[in-house]
């Protein structure tokens, strides 16, 4: 099968983690698709691209895709708040052949959200797997409840380091967040999340058409 190119837009440079999730999900509902993902990194371009016209004017000239990932955080727990930001995506799209191929990745609250339930996950990111005090993680099905979702990881992720004083003080979290996403084989908990349900559901709409359009 033809492979699938895909180009990954994302609020910002941490964001760049969704591409684990995005990989995990294309893997497990089309097994045999060969992928090969980028995240369009905008931090070296000279000239600051801020809209979503922008960002797309300038993928385009950066790279050959078929699908696009785009990233928007919900910035709030109202989980209405997906059909605002999808609306806001495919309206600063304004072309209806690009939005054929774009899919909305829209976490609730922030993309932090989708890693809080992997306690093993978190302890080898903090570089302690072998920890054994208690980590108070979210229930998952309450994670999209969580107001601060990047400041709870972050905070779990340096009771799991078990480091003190300056050697804490040394420990980054940011960092550590991305060793989060790598250590996590199996993203299936957040299908139980009306974001990530959402998000599947359209990676498949999305995905089923480039499949069907190659194999006719």
């Amino acid at each position: 099968m033809e492979e699938l190119k895909y180009i990954l837009i994302a609020d910002g440079s941490s964001d760049n983690i969704l591409k684990s999730v995005i990989d995990w999900t294309l893997d497990t509902n089309y097994p045999q698709l060969p992928i090969k993902g980028y995240w369009v990194d905008f931090r070296a371009i000279p000239k600051k691209v801020e809209t979503i016209s922008e960002k797309l004017a300038l993928a385009k000239q950066l790279y050959q895709f078929d699908v696009i990932f785009y990233h928007r955080d919900a910035e709030t727990t109202d989980i209405k708040i997906l059909d605002q930001r999808k609306r806001e995506i495919r309206e600063g799209i304004n072309d209806e052949g690009t939005n054929e191929k774009t899919i909305c990745v829209i976490p609730i609250k922030m993309m932090e959200s989708w890693l809080l339930f992997d306690t093993d996950a978190i302890k080898k990111a903090a570089g302690n797997r072998h920890y054994k005090g208690l980590l108070e993680l979210p229930q998952i099905k309450r994670i999209e409840q969580e107001k601060q979702p990047k400041e709870l990881l972050h905070k779990l992720l340096k009771t799991a380091s078990g480091l003190k004083g300056r050697n804490l003080h040394k420990f980054n979290p940011h960092f550590a967040t991305h060793l989060v996403a790598d250590n996590i084989t199996d993203f299936s908990p957040l299908r139980q999340l009306k974001a990530f349900q959402v998000f599947e559901q359209d990676l498949k709409t999305v995905i089923d058409r480039f499949v069907n359009s190659r194999n006719q």
